[in-house]
């Protein structure tokens, strides 16, 4: 008998080691770990994180006003589910309404968000603020009467636009909130309000010529600093963008610059403005970004848009649709004159003029500063040193000029001249005409 070699013994022993190994292994093998399919609110919370398709965005989002869900946003996600609700209307109207759906109509007719909180701050409500609205058809919080002390409604080819002195405390703001920048934006692009949509009578955007409110998708608002400015893009019009969102730390005058005055309410048409950041200097035109943080001023001085068929009206006509009044304000172009004065002529609609005592003296500020947003927080000191410049401009736009006894004296008969011409000429009622400068 031919024994086997060392070689064949070696590969057959290194054969049973490897056959061995492998039942080792199977005895000891553990049971396969299934990965359960995330639910329909993991894989939301996913795709907005990565930001991919399916993301339920607020500004691409359509509901008819009519058919609002109870809730837009109502997915426990991110910082989700939303604050308040979608469905409003006269019934809910309440001051302890949490209404998210906000109207803009006109200059008697309009909502603005504010604090659900008692002196509430933007930077800490924004994701939750509710609607104050001069009408309680839209039931929302109501603005008290008398506390908006100056507004301009204006009317152009790319959007309508308000801006108004207001009391901070009328929208559930602190008294020294110096405000911020709500929009259907947002780090995770679901706005501030989470869930807040915003509708208009307005012909461009409703959809049976102003019957019903139709939805408006490109926005942008400000609120703080006894000022607030609300403009509402036309869907129609997408380039030049004249609603962006990341200017928000100008406010007001450079967002939407305007001639608002205190004491003073129109209803006017106007020509749309530079979309912000644009401007011109010798010859050039240039645009300018806003630094994060910021902390000078930018470069340019906004150009305010010029306005026609205006409207002069009292302060009483802003809530007057509380009470069911349909308002009808005559037209009037305001022109100035070489001597500084103002006049305006239209067609003859004589009404009586009240000239009542003027309200206590406001700050003639049209600054509202936006504020740091949650998402994104900015470096401490770098928040303190843009809100300190935002303040020094807004306490040198309240700085009156001194106004000696004698030329207050003139000043009041000559306001008293132009009410009195711009009345019996056309129709238009003064609520009051303070003394001052002219």
């Amino acid at each position: 008998m031919t024994l086997p070699s060392k070689s064949t013994l070696f590969a057959a022993a290194l054969v049973a080691v490897h056959s061995l190994s492998h039942v080792a292994a199977e005895l000891h093998a553990e049971d396969p770990i299934i990965t359960p399919a995330p639910t329909p609110t993991q894989a939301l919370a996913a795709r907005q994180v990565a930001g991919g398709s399916g993301t339920p965005i607020l500004s691409t989002l359509t509901f008819p006003y009519t058919a609002l869900p109870s809730q837009v946003y109502p997915f426990p996600v991110l910082r989700g589910p939303q604050f308040g609700y979608n469905q409003c209307g006269a019934a809910n109207a309440s001051a302890t309404a949490d209404c998210q759906t906000l109207v803009v109509n006109n200059a008697s007719d309009f909502c603005l968000w504010g604090s659900p909180d008692p002196n509430g701050d933007i930077g800490n409500v924004e994701a939750k603020v509710v609607s104050y609205c001069t009408n309680p058809k839209w039931g929302g919080r109501p603005i008290p009467a008398g506390s908006i002390h100056g507004l301009q409604f204006m009317r152009t080819s790319a959007y309508i636009q308000i801006v108004g002195f207001i009391d901070n405390a009328a929208l559930g703001l602190d008294p020294s909130d110096q405000g911020g920048e709500l929009d259907p934006h947002g780090a995770d692009l679901q706005g501030n309000p989470l869930g807040g949509v915003v509708y208009s009578l307005d012909t461009n955007f409703s959809p049976d010529g102003g019957t019903t409110p139709g939805q408006v998708h490109n926005w942008n608002l400000f609120v703080g600093s006894g000022v607030f400015c609300v403009k509402a893009c036309f869907n129609s019009i997408t380039s030049p963008d004249y609603c962006q969102n990341v200017y928000d730390l100008v406010g007001c005058e450079f967002n939407m610059p305007n001639a608002l005055q205190n004491g003073t309410y129109l209803d006017c048409d106007g020509d749309v403005q530079t979309p912000v950041g644009t401007y011109v200097t010798n010859g050039q035109t240039l645009t300018w970004s806003m630094p994060d943080p910021l902390t000078t001023d930018p470069p340019y001085t906004p150009v305010i848009p010029a306005s026609s068929q205006c409207t002069t009206f009292a302060s009483q006509q802003l809530f007057a649709n509380g009470a069911g009044v349909s308002l009808s304000f005559p037209r009037c172009d305001l022109q100035s004159s070489a001597d500084g004065l103002l006049s305006c002529r239209g067609p003859p609609a004589p009404r009586a003029l009240a000239l009542p005592p003027p309200p206590p003296a406001r700050a003639p500020t049209r600054l509202a500063a936006a504020v740091v947003r949650p998402q994104a927080p900015r470096p401490a000191r770098a928040r303190t040193l843009a809100r300190r410049a935002l303040a020094r401009r807004a306490a040198a736009a309240r700085s009156p000029r001194p106004v000696s006894p004698r030329a207050a004296s003139l000043s009041f008969l000559a306001a008293s001249s132009l009410a009195l011409r711009c009345s019996s000429k056309c129709g238009v009622v003064f609520e009051h005409i303070a003394p001052r400068i002219i």
